[in-house]
């Protein structure tokens, strides 16, 4: 195992000064070890991703508003893309998991990926800092980053949406409502629907309002253009 871990840090481009944390990293909980598993580095990993990214969005992006930001972090950041992620990097093979586990899945789930991609990045801050953390993820993700940055629709979604109404409906701008929040208070859903004229275009969720009206005006974007 030794040896395919030397390997992997090649491939990772980072060599770990504690070898230990990248093979927790690399332990599913099911093992059951008493050296422990990846979720807590898992923990970590997840807010120094949301981190990383929402700081580069931020300085790259100056013409991004809250929700705009928002939008793109999200995108970068679910779980689809990060089990692509952690499959381009063949993490699945190296993921430790008990018998039991292999035979009833004998291959490793999506979020059993995604949650060893978030350890992963996690052990790497852990040994290196946050710098080693940043370069580790503006690599695995940079080309994911730049198309977000890059592609319009991801850019500022009411911004587009009120330019297509006052061209096509003389001049008339969207008008966003806040629907019912959803969730514990420390974890909120918010909700948000917008109209033209009474009408309604579209709807969206997120982790703001702002971003649940960015949601909203992306969605009333794709009805309008599909």
């Amino acid at each position: 195992m030794t040896h395919r871990l030397n390997l992997f840090e090649q491939q990772l481009g980072y060599h770990f000064a504690d070898i230990t944390l990248l093979e927790l990293a690399l332990t599913h909980p099911s093992c059951d070890l008493e050296l422990g598993d990846n979720q807590r580095l898992e923990f970590l990993g997840d807010a120094v991703l949301d981190l990383v990214v929402a700081e580069t969005l931020y300085q790259n992006k100056p013409d991004f508003d809250e929700g705009a930001l928002d939008h793109s972090r999200a995108s970068l950041v679910n779980g689809k893309a990060l089990t692509a992620h952690a499959q381009r990097l063949g993490l699945g093979s190296l993921l430790q998991v008990s018998e039991a586990q292999r035979q009833h899945h004998p291959e490793p789930s999506a979020s059993m990926l995604e949650d060893a991609f978030e350890a992963l990045i996690g052990a790497i801050h852990l040994d290196g800092g946050i710098q080693a953390a940043r370069t580790f993820i503006l690599q695995a993700l940079g080309d994911a980053i730049q198309k977000a940055q890059s592609n319009g629709a991801l850019g500022n979604p009411k911004g587009r949406l009120q330019e297509w109404t006052q061209l096509h409906h003389s001049g008339a701008v969207p008008d966003y409502r806040a629907l019912p929040e959803e969730g514990p208070e420390h974890a909120r859903t918010y909700s948000a629907v917008v109209q033209l004229a009474g009408q309604e275009l579209g709807r969206g969720c997120g982790r703001s309002k702002k971003s649940a009206e960015s949601a909203a005006a992306e969605h009333a974007l794709q009805q309008l253009n599909g």
